[in-house]
């Protein structure tokens, strides 16, 4: 009479890994496979009858029921343990899956893991980035182990990476310090199975990069403690040099380097709010750079100089505290924070009226003085809001456009 195989069985049986299954109630080994035998025979020796017979750690089966229940929850499916071989005490790493009545256990020797091994199996994906850079940290020790690649991307030879938390953090930027530090404690204070955080670090030249670094639990002790976190770092900082950038497009003008009108308008609102709550004066100056027209019939190339010479040249007259920002073409906008309109109307008119030198600059620069007018609203009395402001203004430069007037007060 045949017998029929279980193909499941059959393939438990030899897979090359060793491994054993566990029943869940009792603790008891339900069935080991012939690698797990192997290892076993190598020191003369043959398996438990049970996880608390196997398990160094263990003392009880209700040691093994808490670790099942946190195997079942999912809290726990990879964590290191002391097994008992014969008189030996082997390291091992396991790896468990909750079948039903049932634990399967697969076991990894890991006294002698290495980075090589870690490069060649669980984090191969991130090493296919060249500015990927591998370690592991042991909890316990504060051991940090880099790969080569770690040195390769801060320009050190190996045995000069970091070893430690401390050595590591020495490298971070002091503006990031504490927060990698928060990021890394409350993933291992609440052992969580994954963290990314980005920071600058120092390379061998005392050049700071942009990072990413991005770790997940690699084991964990008996109890669900994290033992060992393994994780990569990658260089961004072209990704960062680019946000910049987006950001800067976003908030200032690309020609002239000022504020654009977005930028402007939240800086003008927190300036109002404070006038309003302080009872302090403040002006808006609309300043029209091409009030004759004459930039209009110039080349593209030009125009935008005398723009950009005009705009130089203005900035570098106003205060402080004052805010500049181009909001059309050929158009800026002032704010004059804490300025009454005398005092606003006398800063304006030296700066459309230049020292001889300067009129030298602005000419160089295809920009001419004759080219500025300009229109100044007050708050409140021309207005109570930023766009009612800027519209008097407007009203203003429009007027002085007209009559060809240098500074127009509405």
């Amino acid at each position: 009479m045949n017998t029929v195989i279980d193909p499941f069985e059959l393939a438990f049986k030899h897979m090359p890994t060793p491994a054993f299954i566990i029943e869940s109630q009792t603790g008891k080994l339900h069935s080991i496979n012939h690698s797990f035998a192997l290892l076993f025979e190598s020191f003369n020796a043959t398996p438990g009858d049970s996880w608390v017979e196997l398990c160094e750690e263990a003392n009880s089966l209700e040691d093994w029921q808490d670790l099942y229940k946190k195997i079942h929850n999912g809290h726990i499916d990879r964590c290191e343990n002391l097994l008992r071989i014969g008189n030996k005490q082997v390291n091992t790493q396991l790896e468990f899956q909750a079948m039903g009545g049932f634990v399967l256990a697969c076991v990894y020797n890991t006294d002698h893991m290495d980075l090589v091994d870690a490069e060649n199996t669980l984090l191969k994906f991130a090493l296919t980035e060249s500015s990927a850079g591998l370690w592991i940290w042991e909890t316990d020790s504060d051991l940090i182990s880099c790969s080569q690649s770690i040195g390769a991307l801060l320009g050190l030879p190996q045995d000069k990476t970091p070893r430690s938390t401390t050595e590591w953090h020495a490298l971070v930027h002091p503006d990031d310090v504490k927060k990698l530090s928060t990021v890394v404690t409350e993933h291992v204070n609440h052992c969580q199975n994954y963290y990314e955080a980005e920071y600058r670090i120092r390379k061998s030249d005392d050049e700071y990069m942009w990072v990413k670094e991005r770790g997940r639990t690699y084991t964990k002790h008996i109890d669900g403690s994290i033992k060992k976190i393994i994780g990569f770092v990658e260089d961004i900082s072209p990704q960062k040099t680019l946000e910049e950038h987006l950001r800067n497009q976003a908030t200032f003008d690309e020609l002239t380097g000022l504020l654009n009108r977005g930028a402007a308008v939240t800086h003008f609102k927190k300036q109002l709010g404070l006038a309003k709550r302080q009872y302090t004066p403040l002006t808006m100056a609309k300043i029209n750079l091409d009030a004759t027209n004459r930039l209009a019939a110039l080349p593209m190339e030009i125009r935008n100089l005398a723009i950009q010479t005009s705009a130089r040249h203005i900035y570098k007259k106003v205060r402080e505290a004052d805010v500049l920002a181009r909001v059309e073409p050929d158009k800026l906008l002032l704010l004059l924070p804490n300025t009454s309109i005398r005092d606003a109307q006398t800063l304006l008119t030296n700066i459309i009226n230049p020292t001889d030198n300067e009129i030298t600059t602005l000419i160089e620069g295809k920009s001419d003085p004759l080219d500025f007018c300009v229109g100044i609203a007050a708050f409140p009395e021309d207005g109570e809001t930023i766009e009612e402001l800027a519209q008097s203004a407007n009203e203003a430069v429009e007027i002085g456009r007209q009559k060809q007037l240098r500074v127009v007060i509405n």
